[in-house]
């Protein structure tokens, strides 16, 4: 069975018409109010170039890692 990545859309309108989407890890779940999701505050990264053959998983664990490095596992 093919292990899988869990993964959300952020979708920007801005106000001169361009639009952005966004891919990354769950912030909102199906289970959570209204009341547990309000925004506080949107942080864009700077943009990165990144190899054209990485995949998606490999993109999850650097996001992941920049996010929380105390999580980061030693092998």
């Amino acid at each position: 069975m093919a292990k899988h990545v869990p993964l959300q859309l952020l979708m920007v309108n801005l106000t001169n018409g361009h639009r952005g989407l966004f891919v990354g890890l769950p912030l909102v779940f199906h289970e959570e109010t209204a009341h547990d999701t309000e925004v506080e505050h949107i942080m864009f990264s700077d943009i990165q170039q990144l190899p054209e053959e990485m995949t998606l998983a490999q993109l999850m664990k650097m996001v992941r890692e920049q996010l929380c490095p105390c999580k980061q596992r030693t092998n």
